[in-house]
């Protein structure tokens, strides 16, 4: 049976979601917890890897477990061992061809920004100290969505820099600013440094006219990375998945 799950983490103590020798990962901790629970060897897909000190409210997961599996009881047993940094929030029977990462119609990450210090909240937000103009950086965000070269927008060196990214919004809170990115993929840090070109824009030190030059860059470039404790991932939306699974299944009836 395959199962999809959708797991909350704080991931400041965390090495990122995705599984690698020596370190603490969020992926790392939930398998060994799921071979504790099973006896089973149990390898989790998730829908975003996110980066070392990267948090989660709804980052979706698939795995698969061989006979039935009460998934009541699964989610109680991995929530009672799992340190309180992760959290199921529920776990489901699904399609068996179900894959959370290539399945994922889009993902959207949000930055928090807090004015100013905040010890309460410091872990999942960047204390960020210069005075913002939200209309410039809301100006900003219009031109860093679409479908460009975000090469200049990767810390590392990527093949496939030409994505398209869906939207982003910038609101505020009280003293809190949010910067939501929604895409299909990202590349490595792109969403740090899409907010890092955000917030300078917003602070006066680049102006606007900056942006569309940015695209024209073919490697990575000197763009201020926002720190990993401001991101989260916040939902994965499947919707056009579903929405064509549908139709191939009506497909199939009418022959």
């Amino acid at each position: 049976m395959r199962l999809k799950a959708v797991i909350e983490y704080l991931g400041t103590n965390y090495y990122g979601w995705q599984v690698q020798p020596d370190k603490v990962t969020i992926q790392g901790t939930i398998e060994k917890a799921l071979l504790q629970i099973t006896c089973n060897d149990i390898r989790i897909t998730g829908a975003g890897r996110t980066d070392a000190g990267v948090h989660a409210l709804g980052q979706v997961a698939s795995f698969d477990y061989t006979g039935h599996l009460d998934t009541y009881r699964l989610r109680y047993a991995l929530n009672s061992i799992l340190d309180r940094d992760i959290f199921f929030r529920s776990i489901e029977e699904t399609n068996p061809t179900f894959d959370a990462r290539r399945d994922a119609f889009s993902k959207l990450y949000r930055y928090r920004i807090i004015r100013g210090r905040s010890p309460l909240r410091r872990n999942t937000a960047w204390e960020y100290h210069f005075s913002l103009n939200v209309e410039k950086m809301r100006e900003a965000a219009a031109l860093l969505q679409g479908t460009h070269d975000y090469a200049a927008f990767c810390e590392a060196e990527d093949p496939r820099t030409s994505l398209k990214v869906d939207s982003i919004d910038v609101s505020e809170k009280f003293d809190e600013v949010e910067i939501d990115v929604r895409a299909r993929g990202f590349l490595y840090k792109m969403v740090r440094r899409i907010v890092g070109v955000i917030l300078d824009c917003g602070r006066g030190r680049i102006v606007l006219e900056t942006i569309p030059k940015l695209f024209s860059r073919s490697k990575p470039c000197q763009i201020i990375t926002a720190p990993a404790n401001g991101l989260a991932l916040i939902g994965v939306d499947y919707t056009q998945v579903s929405e064509d699974n549908n139709l191939r299944a009506h497909a199939m009836k009418e022959y």
